[in-house]
């Protein structure tokens, strides 16, 4: 029986000063630079189970098998590692939840320019078998890719082609991940091309000696602005923050002002406080480059009983769950009808008031789902199921959220 987490409703004000994890996003790039270059180093470690599954895959040959948990990252950053190590042969293995998730547009990349990477059944999904070798790279031509992360491992490995690396795609979601990833290969020494549509390296680069600064994680201080646009009154402290962020998720806070989330920074924290809602009418955004973030904000739309469209979420159907179906579920629990299509979630009509039938709530074993519900809990009392799947990416979330 899985396990449940009672969160009673939380009266009056609500106060805390908290150090997030570190990005996961970043450290994730450089532990893969890291790998191939000892001359690479990070200035921190993630304590996301993501991270630590990635960190142990490519410390060195695990085995015939190796286990990379349920991230898709994890997984798509492996295979690309171990796709470029020559004279090995290692199997990866997921969770079954990830093994449904995509991998084959990266796989055929991989042996296109150079690679022996292999289903170990008739689907296109994983285990992989990976034979290493020395990849040649060249050009390569995408369509209309899925996720990010096949583009930007392949980014990442470049490093080791020997004619480097020509990309090209149609179009890709999360655009600011491969920004991301760029920037990170220049503050190790690496010379690149990248626009909306195309990235190119030249073979033969060696990096400097580095250590890459790895910021705290903006997709988790969502959760906390989400709490602040729900609290009656709010002073939160988030440590480590900057006004300057390679992650597009800062845009987070652009999204919550208007929710009555002001912010500041000052000695190297960023300040949420709770602030009136600003009369808004509708509320319009497109997300195709965070989307990470619509968990929490689509929630506080919601109880706040803003009227919203948001476009650019395709990729929430593919993540640890189908999201766009969770947030119809959580809505459908007070009463509202979301209208969706494949890449959006609009609402336009509340009930005067919410009534709450069953306060039982599924995270659909999904990270950001468990933590996108806790902060309901400023309204109404209500049950999580699976609430230890925050350890994938905010390990200390329950702890922090039960210190308010």
């Amino acid at each position: 029986m899985a396990e449940v987490l009672q969160l009673n409703k939380i009266v009056g004000s609500i106060a805390g000063r908290f150090e997030l994890p570190l990005s996961k996003s970043m450290v994730n790039r450089a532990l893969l630079l890291a790998a191939l270059f000892p001359e690479i180093t990070l200035s921190g470690m993630s304590t996301s189970k993501d991270s630590q599954y990635l960190k142990e895959v490519l410390s060195g040959y695990l085995g015939e098998q190796a286990y990379v948990g349920d991230g898709g990252t994890t997984l798509r950053f492996a295979s690309a590692y171990w796709a470029c190590q020559p004279g090995t042969v290692q199997e990866l293995v997921g969770s079954e939840k990830l093994n449904k998730r995509p991998i084959a547009p990266l796989v055929d990349a991989l042996n296109s320019l150079g690679g022996d990477v292999r289903y170990t059944s008739t689907k296109e999904e994983a285990p992989l078998l990976i034979h290493g070798k020395h990849l040649v790279g060249g050009y390569y031509k995408f369509g209309h890719v899925a996720s990010s992360q096949f583009i930007t491992a392949l980014m990442l490995i470049s490093t080791k082609m020997t004619q480097g690396l020509h990309l090209e795609w149609d179009s890709v979601p999360s655009q600011s991940y491969l920004v991301m990833t760029a920037a990170i290969l220049r503050e190790a020494g690496f010379n690149l091309f990248l626009t909306s549509k195309e990235f190119k390296i030249s073979g033969g680069q060696l990096p400097k000696k580095v250590e890459i600064f790895i910021e705290r994680d903006w997709s988790a201080a969502a959760f906390w602005c989400e709490a602040v646009a729900l609290a009656s009154n709010a002073q939160i402290e988030l440590v480590g923050f900057q006004k300057e962020s390679l992650q597009g998720d800062s845009r987070v806070l652009d999204y919550f002002e208007p929710l009555g989330v002001k912010h500041s920074f000052k000695n190297g924290s960023l300040f949420l406080q709770k602030a009136p809602v600003l009369p808004l009418g509708k509320f319009t955004a497109n997300m195709i480059s965070e989307p990470d973030l619509a968990q929490p904000l689509v929630t506080t739309l919601v109880l706040q009983k803003v009227p919203f469209e948001i476009n650019g979420l395709q990729t929430l159907v593919v993540k640890e769950s189908n999201r766009i179906q969770a947030l119809v579920e959580f809505a459908d629990r007070f009463g509202v009808e979301l209208k969706t299509t494949m890449d959006s979630i609009s609402c336009g009509v509340y009930p005067n008031e919410f009534v709450m039938e069953n306060d039982l709530f599924s995270t659909h074993e999904d990270h950001r789902i468990a933590m996108s519900l806790a902060p309901i809990s400023l309204l109404f009392p209500l049950q999580i199921d699976n609430p230890k799947v925050v350890a994938k990416s905010y390990p200390e979330f329950w702890e922090h959220f039960a210190s308010l």
